[in-house]
């Protein structure tokens, strides 16, 4: 970012300050959307792909500008975010938005992909620069393989000018199929794998809940290392509920109230709760589907582990 020609009054103008690098945003949609709480100099350097010296020096700036605070002493000290400042709610509905308009992006991609020819589709990096085009790879039938790409560039068009973006497809057949890259945008298809595996055997209604208990207790775990994948729960279910999804609009809008009333603490009690409500919800759980991909093999290897 080229330096500004003259300093302004930050009291004029403090958005400057607080919106001055990519570094600050980064670190104000960790704070403010993503883990919607305090975090360590470290956590937060991890999650907005940043350096630890640079997430401080961020984080102290953003502190100075009167939207963050510490919280806590020593090694244990956060930087968490400051309430009932002009700029938070507004700052935080700006991240909804961006959130928003990328999922609309995701479901409008699926629409084009989801014709019966297609057999997988997936985009392998999202890209980093305004202006570069966007790659998708597609697996189609090797009886499409002749007109398939014609036909999904023409389907992109009206996608291509609403985002204005640029697509660009690849497409292959089953036989010359590239491998799933490590953490790819599943478009259509399975992915190579990357649903939950059914074990051996699992065929009842009682070893398919206790499966899903194992795997709870998986996530548990996790939510005590990084509580941040609540809220990303929480946004997955809010993305679904927008959509509508039927007859199971009952259970995910059961599973929102609970994860934003419960205390982190709660909500894990209530995941390995053995109570006939527990074992209902676990069936509609929405953790898995927000996992990472090393998350989720760690899930699995639990379950798979624990079920031997």
């Amino acid at each position: 970012m080229r330096p500004t020609k003259d300093r302004r009054s930050n009291l004029r103008f403090p958005l400057d300050e607080i919106l001055g690098s990519p570094a600050s945003v980064r670190l104000l949609r960790v704070l403010l959307y993503e883990v919607a709480g305090p975090v360590s100099v470290s956590d937060a350097a991890q999650k907005a792909g940043l350096s630890r010296v640079g997430a401080r020096n961020a984080l102290e700036c953003l502190e100075r500008s009167g939207i963050v605070v510490r919280v806590g002493t020593g090694r244990a000290q956060k930087f968490g975010p400051k309430e009932h400042t002009p700029y938070s709610a507004l700052l935080r509905r700006l991240f909804e938005e961006e959130q928003m308009q990328y999922e609309d992006l995701l479901r409008q991609l699926r629409q084009v992909l989801a014709i019966p020819e297609v057999v997988e589709a997936w985009i392998g990096t999202l890209p980093a620069e305004p202006g570069q085009a966007l790659e998708i790879d597609v697996v189609a039938d090797v009886e499409a393989a002749g007109w398939i790409g014609a036909e999904l560039r023409t389907r992109m068009i009206e996608t291509e000018k609403r985002f204005d973006l640029i697509v660009e497809l690849e497409t292959f057949t089953k036989a010359d199929r590239p491998g799933f890259p490590e953490g790819a945008i599943l478009l259509a298809g399975t992915g190579g794998g990357t649903k939950m595996p059914r074990p051996p055997g699992a065929k009842t209604i009682a070893e398919s809940d206790e499966r899903s208990l194992r795997m709870a207790r998986g996530i548990t775990e996790l939510i005590k290392s990084d509580p941040s994948l609540i809220r990303r729960a929480l946004h997955h279910l809010n993305r679904l509920l927008h959509e509508g999804q039927g007859t199971a609009n009952g259970d995910l809008g059961e599973w929102r109230q609970l994860i934003e009333t419960y205390s982190p603490e709660r909500l894990r009690e209530l995941l390995v709760s053995k109570s006939s409500r527990a074992e209902r919800l676990r069936r509609s759980s929405p953790f898995f589907a927000v996992l990472t991909p090393d998350e989720r093999d760690r899930v699995v290897r639990d379950v798979e582990g624990a079920g031997r």
